[in-house]
């Protein structure tokens, strides 16, 4: 737990300079891409590979059965609206058909939900550990270009390309991470960004058309 919610610190310590910049303008502020590092590093490929292969198949069975389940709801709906009777009834079979494409679709949906929830939590945990490496690679290029400040890129509106050192921290990242796990620790009780369980789903019904 204590190292999860450390991630988040971890982000915050790339920006933090960002409040004090106006008093140090003096100084040298360095950029640092963090998506292209989640992207390209070795440790960000490695994770993303292992996510792959362990939800791709998942996610894609997922998604076809949610889709089946609206084709059926749908389909159903239709029906219904064919045969309902004036006072909003309709006939025992076809109750009992859009119950069961009711049934069927929110617990789809609530599996596909609790997947893709399950997925990003992984992807989170792959970018806390990424970003627990880069954090002192950083630091260290900081020292040694005796700059004020290095912060996320995205988070400014504009830089001078010379002071990006994106791929210098990449660079020495891969020496220092080059495999990450996607298996958080403490996964059914805790988020990354948030420290709490994730919550489960509610069944929600199906809108009508």
């Amino acid at each position: 737990m204590n190292n999860i919610l450390k991630g988040a610190g971890l982000a915050l310590a790339l920006s933090a300079g960002m409040a004090i910049a106006p008093t140090a303008a003096s100084a040298q502020t360095l950029t640092v891409d963090v998506d292209q590092v989640y992207k390209d590093s070795l440790g960000g490929k490695n994770g993303g590979d292992q996510l792959e292969a362990k939800y791709g198949p998942r996610l894609k069975a997922a998604q076809e059965k949610l889709q089946t389940s609206i084709t059926g709801w749908n389909t159903q709906l239709e029906a219904a609206k064919k045969v309902v009777k004036p006072d909003g009834t309709l006939p025992p079979a076809n109750q009992t058909a859009i119950d069961q494409a009711r049934q069927s679709l929110n617990e789809s949906k609530t599996a596909f939900d609790e997947l893709r929830q399950e997925i990003q939590y992984a992807d989170q945990y792959v970018k806390y550990q990424i970003l627990e490496k880069l954090v002192p690679v950083t630091e260290k290029i900081r020292k040694d270009r005796k700059a004020g400040l290095v912060v996320p890129r995205a988070s400014v509106l504009a830089f001078d390309p010379v002071n990006d050192i994106t791929p210098v921290a990449l660079q020495q990242l891969n020496t220092t991470l080059t495999t990450v796990s996607i298996t958080p620790p403490q996964q059914n009780q805790a988020a990354p960004a948030q420290g709490t369980a994730p919550a489960q789903p509610a069944k929600q019904q199906p809108q009508s058309r």
